[in-house]
């Protein structure tokens, strides 16, 4: 099937066109000249396998970094579930300040993906639709901002203002502070181009600053007793994690492939293409100009899509799309989080639970026997591996009509149970 939205047509389209015209002119003068092109193929063959090669370098690096920001974000779900079940579940809740304490932090998990997703696009500032409301408990982000740096005179924290500002700094900052924060595309691209990272110090990196205060938290329930050292260790562990893949997520976004590579690479296509119709036009004619534009179409086709795949995170069309993984982690959470932490007694006792596979009894019947007697089914269970036993009370239907329970039980004639459980089925009758 057909389609122009996420391909690179709507990007080459100009060039394939003007390598067209280019081949027409180069036939005309072939045709109607005296100037005869008649060149063999010897340049075509030998450009093209080393064009070939580069290219295929080229786009298989530009995958690699688009598969491996996909494998950092993967780890980082992971750790946030991880550590959202670790808090919502295994810390202690005795009072409700525990309860405020433990959504407070889980909310703190949805911001940071939230913020790791505008930090790789660049955008520096709190206030985005899709997190303001998970940051307004933090004092430090309680003020609204615009999505530059922070101004080093006002904004930058006591501990930093030793460093020594760059030249011109402080006036590049403050003429960008006009602009403003917008969830549109376009208006979006536009702050982006106004909200430069610098390498010397990048002092809206929100989600370094948000792990401070879920370590905070950690740190507060190991003082208070509200987890024990295994489930410590583990949510220690998932943020240490989650701080990895932001600093994985950096060196992808902070690390293009070189300069020099890129425009040589661009050049020795050009020059190929260029010098492919002096090749084909003794022989092919007029028909050189269709298999030209195929040529070019194909190769710039291929260089295009290495640029476009190179940095992931933005939010285009084949890129990596952070905004359906943010919404999927922050309804998976708010899932977690809608009920209770689940009491095994709850669900392991139920009427529902029928945890012999050769017996009809649920826990919660089993319950009323003996220890030695659920050991003597349990034995029988393990001695009839070909039983089965699909018994189970069905509901009613529709109908408000009970159904009778459906029995389906294939059993060796010589694994018969004992006279006391033989008869199990008819007695809870």
């Amino acid at each position: 099937m057909l389609r122009l939205k996420g391909t690179v047509i709507l990007t080459i389209w100009w060039q394939v066109l003007l390598m067209g015209i280019y081949s027409v002119v180069i036939a005309l003068i072939h045709d109607y000249t005296s100037w005869k092109m008649n060149y063999t193929l010897s340049l075509v063959s030998v450009m093209g396998m080393v064009v070939s090669l580069l290219l295929v370098f080229r786009t298989n690096t530009a995958y690699d970094r688009y598969w491996e920001g996909r494998r950092l974000w993967s780890q980082m779900t992971l750790s946030i579930r991880n550590l959202t079940r670790g808090i919502w579940v295994c810390v202690a809740e005795k009072e409700t300040r525990d309860l405020l304490e433990k959504k407070s932090a889980i909310n703190l998990l949805v911001a940071f993906a939230y913020s790791t997703k505008h930090y790789l696009r660049e955008e520096y500032g709190y206030n985005y639709e899709d997190m303001v409301d998970l940051l307004n408990n933090i004092p430090k982000y309680s003020i609204p901002t615009s999505t530059e740096p922070m101004d080093w005179r006002t904004d930058v924290p006591a501990a930093l203002d030793g460093l020594h500002q760059q030249p011109n700094l402080t006036s590049f900052l403050s003429d960008r502070s006009r602009h403003s924060i917008s969830g549109a595309g376009r208006a979006r691209r536009a702050a982006k181009s106004q909200a430069l990272a610098f390498d010397f110090l990048t002092p809206t990196n929100i989600p370094v600053e948000l792990s401070f205060y879920i370590g905070s938290y950690i740190k507060s329930c190991s003082n208070k007793g509200q987890v024990d050292p295994a489930t410590l260790t583990m949510m220690n562990n998932a943020l240490v994690s989650m701080v990895d893949c932001l600093t994985g997520f950096e060196r992808i976004l902070r690390t293009p492939i070189p300069l020099a590579y890129s425009i040589h690479l661009h050049h020795a296509t050009w020059i190929y293409l260029l010098a492919l119709p002096f090749q084909l036009v003794s022989s092919l004619q007029y028909l050189m100009v269709p298999a030209v534009m195929l040529s070019a179409f194909t190769l710039l086709g291929i260089l295009g899509i290495g640029y476009e795949i190179e940095n992931p995170f933005n939010d285009d069309y084949n890129d990596l799309p952070l905004d359906d993984f943010c919404k999927v982690i922050q309804a998976e959470v708010n899932a977690m989080i809608a009920n209770r932490a689940p009491v095994p007694t709850d669900w392991i006792f139920s009427d529902n639970n029928y945890p012999l596979s050769n017996s009809h009894m649920s826990a919660k019947q089993l319950l009323g026997l003996s220890l030695e007697e659920v050991h003597r089914l349990m034995e029988q269970d393990g001695n009839r591996p070909t039983a089965v036993n699909y018994s189970r009370p069905v509901g009613a239907n529709t109908q408000g009509e009970e159904h009778p329970s459906v029995s389906i039980e294939i059993t060796p004639a010589d694994a018969g149970p004992s006279a006391r459980f033989s008869n199990e089925k008819e007695e809870l009758k």
